[in-house]
């Protein structure tokens, strides 16, 4: 589940920035999203039945998207050490006192 979410999401944000219009972005998305499960095996009835239950239970939906989150940033880290750039790394920021 987690390379089918990451690949998704990876997909919607390219379709985003390259489409400009909503409903063919949409149409667009709905074609790639089917060749993404068909890629992994998936149906899209075994995929909505799997993202509903993480919806009924958030805790391990929020574990889920943790490891889909590392992925995108490993994948993004590892084009960017393709490309020749440094990875993004975040700035460290000060210890907030409370």
């Amino acid at each position: 589940m987690v390379r089918i979410l990451a690949d998704i999401h990876t997909t919607e944000a390219l379709i985003e920035s390259n489409v400009i219009y909503p409903d063919t972005a949409l149409m667009v998305f709905n074609k790639k999203q089917g060749e993404i499960l068909e890629r992994h095996g998936v149906s899209q009835e075994a995929f909505k039945t799997t993202y509903d239950y993480y919806l009924e239970h958030l805790d391990e939906m929020n574990q889920l998207y943790e490891t889909v989150v590392d992925t995108l940033s490993m994948r993004e880290t590892k084009v960017q050490l393709k490309e020749g750039k440094a990875p993004d790394v975040p700035e460290p920021t000060e210890p907030q006192l409370q």
